[in-house]
């Protein structure tokens, strides 16, 4: 963009979304002193209906084609929605970056006009998301766990090539980021979907529109086989509750695996008759042993 030196606000935050500093007229923009916004989520000054969008431009900033500027919306109480350009730099780690705003907005392109990829968080991330994002709630949210079936295991929709069945995932990764809460989004194993999102529209709506997503892709209803689980999330729920409660949902699921835990590599024909070759060779001089006690 070449605003360097035209900017007006800036703020270091790190991969959650937390400023960890800043540098502007923070009163005046955001109706926040700087020194209050240190360690809060930056995604609260960002307009509602962009904080997905928002989640995919912070998700591939690390790529290396990623799109580094566009027009944000931020809101505050001083100012209402405000549009800004932004600009993402370098920070101090691979962890952060330094996010650059101008209400210079005549060179950028709207968050939801970038062709952005879906963001899948890790676990991790995504508990720490929802802590903050229930920290910050005024009422409670939802959170549900999804198994597409479809997809957990593709022999359901055999006769489907392989491009078409990764465009269907496509398809029900952004159907997903879609509703999500800020885009708080997380896939722990193919097929497998947490996210946060608004009560308004509850798990089974979420379910209904990925039957629907199918349907596009000419996968009927029992092919795809969608299953939910929704839990609410109270404001001020602590990490371990959340943890919980998401443990419990992910059981429901019909294909459930603890994905904390490694799958177990299957054996292959060889391993298994070396060992059955090496029992057999333990029993053959377990027998001579006692064969030769007896003689003895």
């Amino acid at each position: 963009m070449g605003l360097q030196g035209t900017w007006e606000l800036s703020f270091l935050v790190d991969k959650d979304g937390r400023i960890l500093e800043g540098r502007g007229a923070c009163s005046e923009h955001l109706g926040h002193s700087l020194q209050s916004l240190i360690g809060k989520s930056f995604f609260s000054f960002i307009a509602s209906d962009e904080r997905p969008h928002f989640r995919r431009f912070m998700g591939q900033i690390n790529r290396p084609r990623a799109k580094r500027a566009a027009l944000v919306s931020l809101q505050s109480a001083v100012g209402g929605i405000r549009s800004y350009a932004m600009e993402a730099q370098a920070g101090r780690s691979a962890d952060d970056h330094w996010l650059m705003f101008s209400r210079n907005t005549s060179q950028a392109e709207g968050l939801d006009d970038l062709d952005l990829p879906v963001v899948m968080i890790e676990e991790g991330q995504f508990l720490r998301l929802v802590e903050m994002a229930a920290a910050q709630a005024q009422e409670s949210l939802d959170l549900t766990t999804i198994e597409v079936g479809g997809l957990s295991d593709t022999r359901r929709l055999a006769g489907m090539k392989s491009d078409e069945i990764a465009a269907f995932e496509r398809s029900v990764g952004e159907t997903l980021s879609n509703s999500a809460h800020e885009g708080i989004l997380s896939s722990p194993a193919r097929g497998y979907y947490n996210l946060l999102h608004d009560p308004a529209k509850g798990g089974a709506a979420i379910a209904q529109d990925l039957t629907s997503v199918a349907s596009q892709h000419g996968i009927n209803a029992a092919q795809v086989g969608v299953v939910h689980a929704t839990m609410s999330v109270a404001p001020q729920t602590s990490l371990a509750n959340i943890r919980e409660t998401l443990g419990v949902m992910q059981k429901r699921m019909p294909g459930y695996q603890d994905w904390d835990q490694p799958a177990r590599p299957k054996m292959r024909e060889g391993q298994m008759a070396a060992i059955l070759g090496l029992g057999a060779f333990m029993l053959g001089v377990i027998a001579i042993a006692v064969w030769m006690m007896i003689l003895h």
